[in-house]
Formats: C-alpha cells, structure tokens, sequence
C-alpha cells in the first residue's frame, strides 16, 4: 500500500532530476502546429519534425482525449468505479448519440488523425532528408495513426476512415466496414515497426529521442490488434451479438492468435525493455519522474509545463490531498464490488499501490482492512466520522502538479506487462490448453513476490475468468478494463456484479458507442 510522505517523494524527485541532466538521453519536444498553411509548410527536414511533433501534441491538446475525457470515459465504461457526475450514463449503459463527452472525444481523435494525415502525406515530397530519418518519421505518424484508429473502432465500431488529407469543399465519408479499418491500423503498425528506431537509438548522427515511438511499441500494439480482433471474432462466434460486427474479418481467430504470438515474442526481443525484479522496483515504474522506464512501451508524454500536461493525476488521486494539482480531482475511484469480486485485493499489484492514506483540509483518511474504503477522522477534534467506500490508485500521484493540466505524469498506452499477458492468452487460446500462460503469468506474479499459478486444470472458460482477474489487477485504472470486458463478451456479467443488476444491466447495444450526433446530422454519407 502506498503511504504518502512528501519529504521522501521530493528528495526522490532531486535524485532523479540529477540522473536525468547527466544522462546521455534525449527527449521528445511536443508543440502542436496552429495557425500554419499546411500545403507550404513542409520544405525541410525540420518541417518534417516539426509536422511530427505537432501530431504527437495533438493527442493531449484538448479535453477530449488523452488529455482528460476520454481516460474517464474509459474508467466510467468499465467495472471498475465511478467516475465524475457528468459520465453517468456511462455507468448505467444508457449512453446517447447526444452524448457531449463521446462527441468532444470523436473530435479530437479525428483531429490527431488529421495532423498524422499530413505528416505521411507531405514528409515523403521533402527535399533532401536522410533516408532513414525520413521514413521514421512517417513510421511514427502511421504509428500515431494506427492508434487513433484502434481507438475509435474499439469505442464505436464502424468509422469514417480518411487517410489523406481533407481537401477543401470535400464532403465527410460514410462509416467504413470492420475489417477495411482493420487493414489500414496493421499496414500501418507493420510499416513502424519496419521503420521506427530503438529506444534512444541514434543513426547518422540523429537520435531518436525518448517518448517517441519505437520499433516495440509497434510490435506489441500489432500484438494487442491482433487479441482484440480474435477475442471479438471467437466471441460473435460463439453468439455474442455486441461483437456481431466483427464476424465480416476474413480470417479465423487462430489466424490472428499466431499472429498476436509473432508480435508479441518481436517485442520481447527489443533492447532496452525489460521487466522489474521486484516489488520495491514494481512499485517506481509508476512513480511521476520515472516515466519511459523499460517497463513502459509507449506513453502519452506528462509535463509540468502550462499546456504540455495532461490532467491525469488530479482524475485518479483523491481531491486537495497534495497528491495532485489544485482544482478538481478524485473522480476515478474503485468501488468495493470490483475489488471484492473481481481481482485478488491481497495482490501487491493492487494492495500496494493503492493509496494507503491521505489528508486533506478536513479529514485523514487510512485505507481500511477491507482493503475497500477509507476510515475517516476530523482534523480538528479526532474523532472518526464514518467510512468512505471508494478507494484510489496510487498509479497516478504527482505531488509537485501545480494546477489541474501541469501534471508530468505519463500515461501508460501500453506497457510490457501487457504484452506478457496478450501472449498468454494468445497461447493459451490457439492451442486450447491453459497451461501455456502459465510462463508469462506468472513472469509478472514473481516479479512482485506472488508465488506460481498452474491453469493446467482448468477449463477454457474458467482459464478466460482467471485470466481477467490477472488483467484486473495488472493494467487496472490503465484503460483496458473497457475494452477487456467487451472484446471477451463478458459486458454484461462484469458490470451487473460492479453496479447490480439494474444499473449494470449491458445489452449487445453497449458494446461501442453510437457515432455522435454532430457527426450523423452533418455528414450527409451517415444515415
């Protein structure tokens, strides 16, 4: 459990400062590209980077993406907990094409879309650039692409899909099947991880800087692609409706297991990335100035710089606590059903990085026995007011934020713990046997002092339960949990245990969200 003490956070935070100036590392520099005439823009190698960097700070430019809605619009999906009182009908399944948190997220993904379009479109007709360079670049926008377009398939199925830039007086597209959406994500995941560079790799005298996109990033998100298409396959096989759109891929959930497996061992041979050993060093990878560590694979770049942060510690670390900046906070919480039912609480993956105490202008709050809610006691006479039945994850805590968007913690788009698990489930499931996960699982369970599982007994189905107890409380709070539930068919048990069975009640319709009205009512190709 995490027990909060400043002084040795910051004194942490100079250590770290010090190994960072007298590194030999370079990292990425974001600003998004305003008020510029694309089509003259590009003249130059540094055009070229500049173009990239602009597509990079797309995807935290605006609240409606991996800025802030669209992590909370994940959490409130899931089973996990509550979230702010604006994403109840994510709760209750009863989201809208009205919906204004669905529409502001469409819109900045399609604006990321937009940004990775011209980079890949333009970078190509740039006048004398290294070869090498060249073709990074446009592998890390086809990257940044992929992801966005992972993203929207995943939250609302069938899209408009532009890969070119918009021309002047065009009209908008009409939505895009499944599969021709699935081919442009793999092209252009195959063509990064063909091209991109290494962790802080250098050729030709130019370094390829840390939160950029690397050859594994690209590998393991082929891999994640690869489950999501399987897992969805084999379950509107077997009669999950809510994934009946996925029937039209032509291949066999075999198919994209094996390939899921190729990835997934493509990544793991990369330099540089690697897992922890033990539960001390589990615990930092999540720590605010340790982000890009070799458990990372890719993030979205924090900062303490105005306009370069994300509010991503004040949503997940409980409000006025010193845990986060000022302003609004602790909206994304657990609530006791999932952490009783749904992953082992005794986990170290879970009772050591929640938040074991905090303090704010009224109350201290000390995490219960339970493991599920907080005892609560006045600050001003002692006494113990009561219980507070939601509890925070320690993932997320920067205690020198300053305001709501200066956070400089990363968010964690995929991490190598992940690809572990993808493959697991790939094996077991191409083979039918259960104890082929039993090597990658239990990988991430020693390394944080758990002893061995051995699924050799099991069921398939009892193996797929395990196995989203293993994601539970692995990725948790990371923005899987959605997208796990859906894509295993299982929507409706896991929310119905979460929140009962009235509020969390899913039908096949809940799988993904409905294309937005902004959309439907000004795009005349979408009914």
């Amino acid at each position: 459990m995490k027990n909060i003490h400043i002084s040795n956070l910051k004194i942490t935070f100079i250590l770290l400062v010090s190994s960072i100036t007298f590194s030999s590392c370079e990292y990425l520099e974001e600003e998004p590209l305003t008020q510029i005439n694309i089509d003259e823009f590009y003249q130059n190698e540094s055009d070229a980077l500049a173009g990239l960097s602009g597509a990079y700070a797309q995807l935290k430019s605006q609240n409606g993406y991996y800025r802030q809605q669209f992590l909370s619009n994940l959490h409130a999906a899931s089973d996990q907990g509550p979230s702010s009182f604006n994403h109840g009908d994510f709760r209750r399944g009863t989201i809208t094409s009205a919906e204004p948190l669905i529409e502001r997220t469409w819109i900045d993904i399609y604006a990321c879309i937009k940004d990775a379009n011209n980079v890949i479109a333009r970078v190509p007709e740039v006048p004398q650039m290294d070869e090498e360079l060249r073709l990074r670049i446009i592998g890390e926008a086809r990257f940044l692409r992929a992801l966005n377009y992972f993203n929207l398939v995943r939250c609302y199925g069938e899209v408009p899909l532009r890969t070119t830039p918009v021309t002047s007086g065009e009209e908008g597209l009409p939505l895009s099947p499944l599969e021709d959406i699935y081919n442009v994500i793999i092209a252009d995941l195959e063509f990064a991880a063909q091209h991109c560079w290494g962790f802080n790799e250098v050729r030709n005298g130019t370094t390829n800087e840390v939160g950029r996109v690397t050859k594994a990033a690209a590998h393991a998100m082929l891999a994640k692609v690869y489950v999501q298409m399987a897992s969805s396959l084999r379950t509107a096989q077997a009669g999950v409706e809510g994934n009946s759109n996925y029937l039209v891929l032509s291949n066999t959930p075999s198919f994209y297991y094996q390939k899921a497996i190729d990835e997934a061992n493509a990544t793991l041979q990369e330099p540089y990335y690697a897992l922890t050993t033990n539960l001390q060093e589990y615990q930092s990878i999540f720590e605010a100035t340790n982000g890009n560590n070799p458990e990372m694979l890719f993030e979205i770049q924090g900062a303490s710089i105005a306009g370069q942060g994300t509010a991503v510690s004040n949503l997940y670390s409980p409000r006025n606590a010193g845990l986060s900046g000022g302003g609004f906070g602790g909206v994304n919480r657990f609530r006791p059903a999932f952490v009783n039912n749904s992953i082992d609480k005794f986990d170290p993956r879970y009772a050591d990085i929640v938040i074991n105490s905090y303090q704010d202008e009224t109350f201290t709050y000390q995490l219960g026995s339970g493991l599920t809610g907080y005892m609560r006691t006045r600050l001003s006479d002692g006494t113990t007011v009561g219980n507070l039945f939601v509890t925070f994850t320690g993932k997320y805590i920067d205690t020198d934020a300053t305001t709501e968007y200066t956070s400089q913690q990363n968010w964690h788009v995929i991490r190598l713990a992940d690809v572990y698990l993808l493959r697991a489930e790939a094996l077991a499931e191409l083979n039918q046997n259960p104890a082929l996960a039993n090597p990658d699982i239990n990988a991430l369970r020693n390394r944080v002092g758990l002893g061995d599982v051995d699924y050799s007994g099991l069921t398939m189905e009892d193996f797929r339960e395990e196995l989203l107890r293993e994601r539970g409380v692995e990725l948790h709070m990371e923005g899987h949990r959605f997208f796990d539930l859906t894509r295993l068919g299982v929507y409706d048990e896991y929310c119905r245990i979460a929140w009962g069975n009235t509020v969390g009640a899913r039908g096949p319709e809940d799988y993904t969200w409905p294309v937005p009205l902004i959309e439907v009512s000004s795009n005349p190709n979408i009914d």
